[in-house]
């Protein structure tokens, strides 16, 4: 079977094409960040309250840190400087500083200004990673130890930024490190480090004098992961990966009892400010459970908790002040907190169970916890989730994201991207290109499967196995519906019948992978460009190349049809390596118009907006919005900490998205002036 010609005849590459109706170019636009959603799910302790602003909250996103607000869509901060991925976090008991670790050879400690959120030192003493940071409780001291490979510990002065005392890191893989809340004199100092083994230290701030114990355990034998001491500073709590918590005597440096509160480890151990005695644990098996040191612990202690959240708890920090009740002497009872999960959940939670349906876990936000590669609106009539709308209509501003762990997820934009479709797999397969329709949404995979999931359900409706060897990069639906477009790895482009899913033709002229395909407007010709810098258009009736374009140097990653001169149009611009913008008609043999050095690294994806404004993302990590027309810059803003790796226009024009290596999907609103 052939491709069915559609109603209405459009023209063709082979034909002289009609005047284009004159466009007025667009001359200012001003990029404006509405909403940043993301989270480092697997930094544990990623996400914390403000101690000093119950309405904020700061969560490690890549090699940021985003200050937003905890409840609220509100204008979001961004905690610029860390070059790699930023490995531990940890705010002052007081919230007047923050202080981050990051990976990598420049594994550099930050100190901020939360007041500012200026940096305001930068502690270059750690190489290959940091592994932990924590502040003393009275915000004068700073200790930071590093990953194995760097074996060092340091503690600062936190006003000067200064060394007050250093040695090896004991001991070496540790995992969690944490002050006792008592300071003696002054400038004594009490801290804990927990790994394969405890090790309690004690510091002279004056004297710069710290030495270390490492506790008796005895023939138990775990793996610490968490740690808190007891509010007298007497005890100490470590939490294992065995899903137990052991205590500690801080005088003898003794192992005293186990007690099984969890599965799949305790990752994070928090005291509950409400009432002495009680920590809250949160294990990899995904609950929020209670110990209490004061009980004898029971084997069922394990299966008693408070909440069950989807994925392992990493982070879990008290809100405080948040006007909840009081108590008899006028103290607010601080009974909320906000778990993170390592699927990217944020879950705003009673600290107690009450009655069923009186107060139960509210997800705050939802983001992808891995790079998203792709970021696609969906037409207008397309609608998410089996409960969007009052009757299930079409979704305001609908988009789809696919990410490098497998993962798609259909989003409203409210601005916050609100989650009302997830699907995808968890075999390894990953996600390299995906089309949207009103109905379903197309992914092209890397082990050569094109999948197809419903937007409701997110079920997985077919799939069509081995369409490309070494993978599907390019996936395009005819305007009519009635086809689809492939291209491959190695080159080939095929057109299948959507009804069927079999196979109508193979073209291959292109020597390298396909980085996209789009059907014209008359659903007879197709345009794909290739790494092997070249825009091919096809005559699918005759099933052969009619035009050819070539880009000088470098491969192409993108390209985009204007819209914009209407179902008509043939012209289209492409980005890549060369770091320049090309822009051509499919009538012309040349290009119209070269932009070079349109970003200061290679050039990753492109979207053109109903208004004619073209977006550009970059490895350079910044968004920048040009004209059309003219090819001139109209707006540019650092956007992510990595590689920008999509774009894309809302149908309106007004609003685009971006996603990047930093697993951040950014929401920007597009002012424009013609």
């Amino acid at each position: 079977p052939r491709p069915r010609r559609a109603q209405r005849r459009t023209v063709s590459p082979d034909m002289d094409a009609p005047p284009r109706p004159p466009r007025h170019p667009v001359t200012a636009a001003r990029l404006t960040l509405a909403h940043a959603s993301g989270l480092s799910a697997s930094v544990v302790g990623a996400f914390a309250c403000d101690p000093a602003d119950a309405t904020r909250a700061y969560y490690v996103a890549g090699g940021n840190v985003v200050s937003a607000p905890l409840r609220e869509v509100g204008q979001q901060g961004f905690l610029r400087g860390h070059d790699a991925d930023v490995t531990c976090m940890c705010v002052s008991p007081n919230g007047r500083f923050m202080a981050t670790g990051q990976a990598g050879v420049n594994a550099d400690v930050r100190v901020w200004d939360l007041s500012s959120g200026k940096c305001v030192h930068v502690l270059s003493e750690h190489d290959q990673g940091v592994a932990r940071v924590a502040f003393s409780p009275d915000e004068r001291l700073l200790v930071s130890v590093g990953v194995p490979a760097d074996g060092k510990l340091f503690v600062w002065d936190v006003e000067t930024g200064a060394i007050v005392a250093n040695g090896p890191c004991e001991p070496n893989d540790t995992k969690a490190i944490e002050f006792s809340p008592v300071v003696v004199q002054g400038v004594f100092y009490t801290f804990a480090a927990a790994g394969s083994d405890v090790v309690i230290f004690g510091i002279d701030a004056a004297s710069g004098v710290l030495g270390g114990q490492k506790c008796g355990v005895g023939h138990t034998k775990r793996h610490y992961c968490s740690a808190v001491f007891s509010s007298d500073g007497e005890s100490l709590y470590c939490g294992s990966t065995s899903g137990d918590v052991a205590s500690f005597g801080v005088s003898g440096c003794v192992l005293r009892a186990l007690a099984p509160v969890c599965g799949g480890g305790a990752l994070v151990l928090v005291n509950d400010p409400s009432e002495q005695n009680r920590f809250l644990v949160g294990g990899g098996d995904g609950t929020v459970s209670v110990y209490n040191p004061k009980r004898p612990p029971t084997v069922l202690d394990a299966l008693d908790h408070v909440w069950k959240l989807k994925g392992s708890v990493t982070s879990i920090s008290f809100v405080d002040g948040d006007g909840g009740k009081c108590d008899a002497s006028g103290a607010q009872i601080v009974d909320k907190f906000v778990a993170c999960t390592a699927e990217g959940g944020k879950y705003l939670c009673p600290s107690r169970q009450f009655p069923k349906g009186t107060a139960q876990p509210v997800l705050l936000e939802e983001s992808h916890v891995a790079p998203v590669k792709m970021v696609k609106f969906a037409p207008g009539e397309a609608s998410f989730g089996l409960n969007n709308g009052p009757v299930g209509g079409p979704t305001i501003d609908g988009l789809v994201t696919a990410s490098a762990d497998g993962q798609i997820r259909g989003w409203t934009l409210d601005p916050r991207p609100i989650c009302l479709m997830r699907a995808g797999l968890r075999t390894g397969a990953v996600p390299l290109c995906v089309a949207v329709t009103s109905l379903t949404t197309m992914t092209g995979w890397d082990d050569g499967h094109v999948r197809c999931h419903d937007n409701k359900t997110g079920e997985l409706m077919w799939t069509l196995p081995d369409a490309h060897v070494g993978g599907v990069t390019a996936i395009g639906v005819a305007v009519g519906g009635h086809f689809f477009v492939t291209g491959g790895v190695k080159g080939e482009v095929r057109v299948w019948d959507s009804r069927s899913r079999r196979l109508i033709s193979t073209l291959k002229e292109h020597c390298a992978a396909v980085i996209g395909v789009e059907a014209l407007g008359d659903d007879v010709h197709i345009v794909s460009a290739s790494r092997d810098r070249s825009i091919i258009t096809w005559d699918l009736i005759r099933e052969r190349r009619v035009a050819q374009h070539k880009q000088r140097v470098g491969s192409i990653n993108a390209f985009e049809l204007s819209r914009a001169d209407g179902p008509n149009s043939t012209r289209m611009v492409s980005v890549g390596q060369d770091r320049s913008l090309s822009f051509w008609d499919l009538m012309q043999d040349k290009a119209l118009q070269v932009v070079p050095g349109a970003h200061a690294q290679e050039c990753t994806c492109a979207s053109l907006s109903p208004h004619g404004v073209l977006a550009t993302g970059s490895k350079d990590q910044s968004v920048k919005l040009w004209d059309f027309e003219t090819g001139k810059l109209l707006a540019a803003e650092h956007a992510h900490c990595e590689s920008v790796r999509a774009v894309a226009f809302s149908l309106d024009g007004k609003t685009l998205v971006s996603g990047g290596d930093d697993g951040i999907v950014m929401v920007w609103r597009v002012d424009i002036a013609n």
